[in-house]
C-alpha cells in the first residue's frame, strides 16, 4: 500500500492510514522529517525512514529520522535511498528469533542495548560477524570502513567524547549510503529496533506495549 500523507499538514489521514496492521511501514520525509517519528510513536512495528534531499542535502532530514529519543527507533537510510529502504523491508518479513550484537560488550551503548533486549527475555549473542539468521545490531565508529552486508543489521554508530559533533553529523551522511541506521549511541533504539521486527508475529506485542506505557508514565510523572 502506497499512501501520501503529512504528519503536520493531514495529521488525521496519518491517523487514519495506520489503523490498520503493518508488518513493516517505510515513511519518507524532508526538512524537518517528523513522518517517521509519528508513526514510530503509534505502532510496534518497524518504521523505515527515507530522508528525502532538500536543504543541506538532506543531512537535516537525516539527522531527524535517526536521531529519534529513546525507546522510540527509526531505522533510517541514507538520502532518497529508498531502494535500501525496500531491500531491507524485504528482509524483515521472514521470522527471527534471536539478536546479535557485533560490538565491545564493554560499551555503554552495547550495554545499554543487552539491557534493553533482556527486558523483553532476549539474551543476545555476541560474535565478530553477522549471522544472516538473527537480526543483527553492530555497533560502529564513523573512522572504521562500514562494509555492505547482504543480511539484515540495524548500525549504532558510536562517538567518543572527544569527537567533534559537527565532523560527526558530516560522517553520518557519508557512512549511512546502505544499511539501516538509528542515532549516535543509541543502543536502546538499536534493541527496540531488533525486538519490533522480531514482532512480525505479534509474540512481543504486549511486552512493547508495557514498555512504551512505561515511558509514557514517566513523561507525565514529570507534570505533577
Amino acid at each position: 500500500m502506497i499512501r501520501i500523507s503529512s504528519a503536520h499538514k493531514t495529521p488525521n489521514d496519518v491517523d487514519v492510514t495506520l489503523k490498520n496492521d503493518y508488518a513493516v511501514v517505510i515513511a519518507g520525509a524532508g526538512l524537518a522529517a517528523h513522518l517517521p517519528g509519528v508513526v514510530a510513536a503509534r505502532i510496534f512495528r518497524p518504521v523505515i525512514g527515507v530522508p528525502c534531499e532538500g536543504n543541506y542535502q538532506g543531512l537535516d532530514a537525516l539527522l531527524s529520522i535517526a536521531q529519534m529519543p529513546a525507546g522510540i527507533p527509526v531505522l533510517a537510510v541514507g538520502v532518497n535511498n529508498s531502494q535500501a529502504a525496500a531491500e531491507n523491508c524485504a528482509k524483515m518479513m521472514k521470522k527471527y528469533n534471536s539478536v546479535t550484537i557485533i560490538g565491545n560488550k564493554n560499551d555503554d551503548a552495547v550495554k545499554k542495548a543487552a539491557e534493553t533486549l533482556k527486558k523483553f527475555q532476549i539474551v543476545p549473542n555476541y560474535s565478530d560477524n553477522p549471522n544472516p539468521n538473527t537480526v543483527n545490531i553492530e555497533f560502529t565508529y564513523f573512522d572504521e570502513p562500514v562494509e555492505k552486508k547482504e543480511v539484515l543489521v540495524i548500525y549504532c554508530p558510536l562517538l567518543l567524547e572527544k569527537d567533534d559533533k559537527a565532523e560527526a553529523a558530516l560522517n553520518f551522511l557519508k557512512h549511512s549510503t546502505h544499511g539501516l541506521w538509528v542515532g549516535i549511541n543509541n543502543g536502546v533504539n538499536a534493541a527496540i529496533a531488533a525486538v519490533e521486527i522480531m514482532n512480525i508475529d505479534n509474540e512481543y506485542e504486549e511486552m512493547l506495549v508495557h514498555y512504551r506505557s512505561e515511558m509514557g508514565k514517566k513523561v507525565l510523572e514529570a507534570n505533577k
